[in-house]
């Protein structure tokens, strides 16, 4: 096993000139998983902490590539050559998904910088798990969206039936007719039940800032005594996911939601599957199915195909699962039904 070197010959491997570099190595040995590569990217020092960072030991990393620690190399915008070939010059710093040994991922910032003695010795990298603040950050994203599509519905959907009434209002002046009375009445009362249904979505999207340990399973099995659970051609078949970090009163919300979906465009009998995903879970049935050309369409405020529908079920799923920092979409599954996954969960156990 290297032994990595002292802060006295770490200093000699770095030129006058490139302080900065030698500078955020000092203060990596604090905070940050401090290693070393050779100019062809492979590791050849691993400190002690970076079996708890990563799980592996020394003598299980030590000469591997670098992009070893990723979880998907391929998906960067930047390959790992041309990260290295950056980094000759000066330190270059990336964020992406980084694997443990067990498996498990978690977000990465990760710094290369030169390591120089007049010819290019090799690389220092440090690496740190910022997953915590990649999730808020990505939360926050999703509100200021969601900020912008109230904006676009409070014009768009209540401009129609304000100009209803308007025009009720004028012709009742005119006529007295009780029939302009009744318009009105009905259309101030769809007006009353958007904007409970945009509030529920406000509600439901502010920042989950004081997640709790929740057993999902628990939470599965609230929500579907609260919706399939009253419907006898509903099944449900649950594997087991584990504990996440999140707010479970909006969890709860959630599942109900979109088992209330299945039910609703469901056939005579409908089975509802719920289970774990790699980084998250999906929820899936049997029924019918969302078709291709609308998948891409069922999250936005206000869509729904049911006559009887309000538009805001997936809408409010899609809120509660940004405001965890948590990504969903909706696929087919396997039996032809609706399949929605949900990823960038965080499992607890």
């Amino acid at each position: 096993m290297d032994k990595p070197l002292s802060d006295d010959e770490l200093r000699q491997h770095f030129e006058s000139d490139d302080e900065t570099a030698f500078e955020l190595l000092i203060e990596g040995l604090s905070s940050h998983i401090v290693f070393m590569l050779n100019p062809e990217g492979n590791i050849t020092t691993w400190p002690d902490p970076g079996q708890s960072l990563y799980g592996y030991e020394a003598d299980e990393i030590l000469g591997k590539g670098v992009d070893t620690l990723f979880a998907d190399p391929e998906e960067m915008e930047t390959t790992i050559d041309a990260l290295l070939a950056d980094a000759t010059d000066s330190s270059v710093e990336t964020q992406h998904w980084h694997r443990k040994a067990d498996g498990s991922v978690f977000w990465a910032t990760l710094s290369v910088s030169p390591l120089r003695n007049r010819e290019l010795e090799g690389f220092v990298a440090v690496s740190q798990d910022t997953t915590e603040k990649h999730q808020y950050e990505k939360t926050l994203e999703r509100q200021n969206d969601r900020l912008k599509e109230f904006t676009d519905i409070l014009a768009h959907d209540l401009r129609s039936p304000l100009s209803i009434i308007s025009s009720r209002v004028h012709l009742a002046r005119e006529t007295g007719d009780q029939e302009h009375f009744d318009a009105i009445e009905g259309t101030t009362e769809r007006m009353a039940r958007l904007v409970d249904d945009l509030l529920s979505v406000a509600k439901q999207g502010n920042v989950v800032t004081d997640p709790e340990i929740t057993n999902v399973e628990k939470v599965v099995d609230t929500a579907w005594k609260g919706t399939g659970g009253t419907v006898n051609r509903a099944v449900l078949q649950y594997e087991h996911i584990g504990s996440v970090s999140s707010n479970s009163d909006r969890l709860i919300q959630l599942f109900e939601n979109l088992f209330q979906n299945a039910i609703q465009h469901g056939n005579d009998a409908v089975v509802v599957r719920v289970g774990p995903l790699e980084h998250g879970f999906y929820i899936e049935d049997d029924g019918p199915g969302i078709p291709a050309d609308i998948q891409d369409d069922v999250f936005d405020h206000g869509f729904t195909t049911n006559e009887d529908g309000s538009g805001y079920g997936l809408s409010v799923v899609r809120t509660i699962a940004g405001a965890h920092g948590w990504d969903i979409i909706v696929t087919d599954s396997n039996t032809g039904g609706a399949r929605f996954e949900i990823t960038g969960v965080e499992f607890l156990d």
